[in-house]
């Protein structure tokens, strides 16, 4: 079934799919989603409508690549939006994107190289040191890979500031906000500000246009199909961003202060954001009331990857022009220990 178009979409959009099928190379084959188990992985790529999505979501079947969610222009934009929790690669109205969907499907046959690792970063609470983390990872994982640095986090202060990158020429969210699966990951490397071997992609200084989940999506995957280790700097508010970013990763980094209202915060947002996940925790120190990064794990009920003591002059460092990483310093050998955990060679 190598080159089989699974379709779980109603009789309306058939006659639709069918030309986008033949356009594309694919034979089609039409399933019910409550008995496409043995097709779904075995299929090329998979097409579904919000009903099917619905019942996809509630079976609980794997992830897989090639899903795409495809509505009629009457349809319900925002339910087969859902398809992303299911890793779908875009959304698409038909027949008014029929050609956006043939190109997809025909990026599906093509021989795609090793998807890059990725990791989201998600700060326990407000000033737990996380864009710093973000950061310094990428700068790290630059030293033997090309990096994306992806800032999702629309109440902090920007990725681009930190590294520097305020003014640089280049794209922000803004200008992709409502693209879906048709990025082209080289491109996107291309078109982002960079330094460092860090492309970085964060909002616009004088716009808060909210971030859709269907583009971060989409930039994420094209990154990491392009060859690109993904960071993303997530911020500790849930919602569909968050969710679909840590759902997407291969590691997720939740950073604490080692004191006792940290503890308290970081336990209340991983309940909120990260209960069905398996995350791990790095602790800031100092303690002020002699807490060690083990204990504060444990209050949390997070492993413990890594200990970040404290380094004088850090945030006096990135006021002057960017993060700049000095060789053996505490911040490195966090990030070292993150990139370790992710595979990517920190040295």
């Amino acid at each position: 079934m190598s080159d089989v178009l699974l379709v779980l979409a109603g009789k309306e959009l058939h006659d639709d799919l069918a030309r986008c099928s033949a356009a594309a190379g694919y034979s089609m084959v039409i399933a019910e989603a409550e008995r496409a188990r043995h097709q779904w992985m075995r299929a090329a790529a998979v097409v579904a409508d919000a009903d099917s999505l619905r019942v996809l979501g509630a079976v609980g079947l794997p992830r897989r690549p090639g899903l795409f969610a495809v509505s009629a222009p009457d349809g319900d934009g925002e339910l087969w939006r859902s398809g992303l929790a299911l890793g779908a690669d875009g959304g698409f109205v038909l027949p008014d994107e029929e050609g956006a969907l043939v190109a997809a499907l025909t990026r599906v046959r093509e021989p795609r190289r090793h998807r890059a690792g990725a990791v989201a970063v998600v700060p326990g609470h407000g000033g737990a040191g996380a864009s710093t983390l973000a950061a310094a990872v990428a700068l790290v994982a630059a030293r033997s890979a090309k990096v994306l640095l992806l800032d999702v986090d629309q109440a902090g202060a920007g990725a681009d500031l930190m590294l520097g990158l305020e003014a640089a020429a280049g794209l922000r969210w803004p200008d992709v906000n409502g693209e879906t699966g048709a990025i082209g990951g080289a491109a996107l490397r291309a078109a982002v500000p960079r330094t460092r071997g860090v492309g970085v992609l964060a909002g616009a200084r004088d716009a808060a246009v909210p971030l859709l989940p269907e583009t971060v999506m989409a930039v994420l995957d094209a990154g990491r199909g392009n060859g690109d280790v993904v960071v993303a700097d997530v911020g500790r508010e849930p919602g569909p961003v968050a969710a679909g970013v840590v759902d997407s990763v291969d590691l997720t980094v939740v950073v604490a202060c080692a004191t006792v209202p940290s503890v308290a915060a970081t336990r209340r947002t991983v309940a909120r954001m990260l209960a069905d996940r398996e995350p791990a925790l790095l602790v800031r120190g100092p303690s002020p009331s002699g807490l060690t990064a083990r204990q504060v794990a444990d209050s949390i009920g997070l492993p413990l990857l890594a200990h970040l003591r404290p380094e004088p002059a850090l945030a006096a460092r990135c006021e002057s022009g960017g993060l700049v990483l000095r060789r053996f310093s505490p911040l490195v050998k966090a990030a070292e220990a993150v990139c370790e955990r992710l595979g990517v060679p920190a040295r």
